[in-house]
């Protein structure tokens, strides 16, 4: 029985924080071992790796997300349906292996350290076996996150033993493997105690089928991660790489803060999906409906608190000398607000009602005013181009997608409810901005914002008797009341 959408909610934010929080521990510790050059040949190969990733996953795992959540509670088919992907994945693994064999044979680059790049592409392997998106498709986010936790935690300790000197840069590649993809292999294992094999028959699987519709999603995902890529490949070759790292800083402070509000996508699409196929689509609308309410309760604090808090969080975490990275932070706040609404119109509805080839239109939109937008703004503003047309870009995948597929969404966009949010975020950024007037340094400064902005925020919410702040509240107050004797 899957749990409820709030636990599964803390579960899935307690693992993306962990994937964000882990490597600011560990990354400091390598880079003094491994230095520029060990860094950067470990990166090269695995961006190689992972475009070969790109290709063999084909979009399965969005897609096999859906599948078997839509007949999880049929036994037999979501062992049927969890097979027929995982040979379909298999087969695709054995066309990305011939790929490494060819790069080995014939990229000179790589044959400078063939073992390194061979370790690196057992990042092939471990997604073809990882199978996630069983257990995602299933909501069980609590083994997700634990597995999670843990094997990132033995990880540390094993990079810490191993990686010792420059020369350790196999041990070092092998950490990047396996810190984070390690615990598939527990996934595989524990795929046994769900899957009947037995009571299959696999002459009559067709792995085949899912290759189409799994297709839309690469679509989107290649679409997708082109004109996120663009932003930097056409900044660096129109101005320079310092630009880059300008933007590339100002955008890491964003992917942090966004994780807060992304988490729920990952938990509701699964639920969403399931409603879909069982026909229960009033439930389906009430879900996505309270989906959406809560994203604009979260997102507007969020954007706000990223706009005031990006001088001391963006000299924190990268230094001094990245004070151009802090007008394009304050920029791309806003696509906190538009990202969160795009995704649950996208992946929380279109997607699970089938519209798949509307949300793969919209970010074709998105992509074509990227690169118009940069190639206008860059030769002006630099990053702060950049950033512009980063932001514009959200804005029209986010409108596309509602003008495009509003007979599909069901739910009440705009609501009186929203004002509180608005009004609550105001008072908090006032709050905000008196702090940050204080001179304090960046550490102080960014604690007493978030502390500040939290409790701000929240008071202001009961203050205006909001729904959802008295639903957490009465939720906080059930969880830690005392029984009655």
């Amino acid at each position: 029985m899957p749990r409820s959408i709030k636990s599964n909610y803390i579960f899935n934010l307690a693992d993306s924080l962990s994937k964000l929080l882990f490597p600011l521990i560990t990354f400091p510790y390598a880079s003094r071992i491994m230095m520029a050059d060990g860094i950067g040949q470990v990166q090269f190969f695995s961006s190689i790796i992972s475009y070969i990733s790109l290709f063999t996953c084909l979009g399965i795992p969005m897609y096999a997300i859906r599948e078997v959540a839509k007949v999880r509670n049929d036994p037999k088919m979501m062992s049927a349906v969890t097979v027929e992907i995982l040979l379909l994945h298999a087969m695709l693994t054995m066309v990305g292996y011939a790929a490494v064999a060819a790069i080995c044979m014939t990229v000179a680059d790589v044959q400078t350290n063939i073992p390194l790049f061979l370790i690196m592409s057992a990042t092939i392997f471990f997604t073809a076996i990882g199978c996630e998106w069983f257990y995602q498709g299933t909501e069980d986010f609590k083994y997700i996150a634990v597995r999670g936790l843990v094997v990132k935690s033995v990880s540390v300790v094993l990079l810490f033993v191993f990686v010792k000197t420059k020369d350790d840069i196999l041990w070092y590649g092998a950490y990047n493997v396996f810190g984070v993809l390690g615990g598939n292999i527990f996934n595989f294992a524990r795929l046994r105690h769900f899957i009947a094999l037995k009571s299959l028959d696999f002459k009559k699987l067709k792995p085949a089928r899912h290759l189409k519709p799994a297709l839309h999603i690469f679509a989107f995902t290649v679409i997708t991660s082109i004109y996120l890529q663009l932003n930097t490949v056409l900044l660096g070759f129109m101005k320079d790489v310092a630009a880059v790292g300008y933007f590339t800083a100002a955008t890491r402070l964003m992917s942090i803060t966004m994780s807060v509000s992304n988490s729920l996508g990952a938990v509701m699409l699964p639920r969403a999906s399931n409603l879909v196929a069982e026909n229960r689509l009033e439930e389906f609308k009430s879900v996505v409906q309270k989906s959406y309410d809560f994203i604009i309760a979260i997102s507007v604090p969020l954007a706000v608190g990223l706009f005031f808090t990006s001088r001391s969080g963006v000299l924190l975490l990268s230094g001094n000398g990245f004070a151009p990275s802090i007008l394009a932070s304050q920029i791309v706040a806003v696509n906190i607000i538009s990202i969160g609404i795009s995704g649950v119109l996208g992946m929380q509805i279109l997607y699970p009602l089938g519209k798949i080839n509307i949300v793969i239109i919209c970010t074709f939109l998105g992509a074509v005013a990227n690169v118009l937008l940069n190639l206008l703004l860059i030769p002006h503003f630099a990053q702060y181009g950049t950033a512009a047309a980063f932001a514009a870009t959200e804005m029209v995948v986010t409108g596309s997608m509602y003008v495009i597929g509003r007979k599909y969404i069901p739910i009440t966009l705009l609501k009186r409810q929203y004002l509180n949010y608005i009004v609550a975020a105001a008072v908090m950024g006032l709050a905000l901005h008196a702090i940050g007037r204080q001179g304090w340094s960046n550490l102080a400064t960014l604690l007493t914002m978030v502390a500040v902005g939290m409790t701000t925020y929240g008071a202001c919410l009961l203050a205006l008797h909001d729904e959802i702040a008295k639903m957490i509240t009465s939720a906080i107050t059930n969880k830690w009341r005392r029984p009655t004797k």
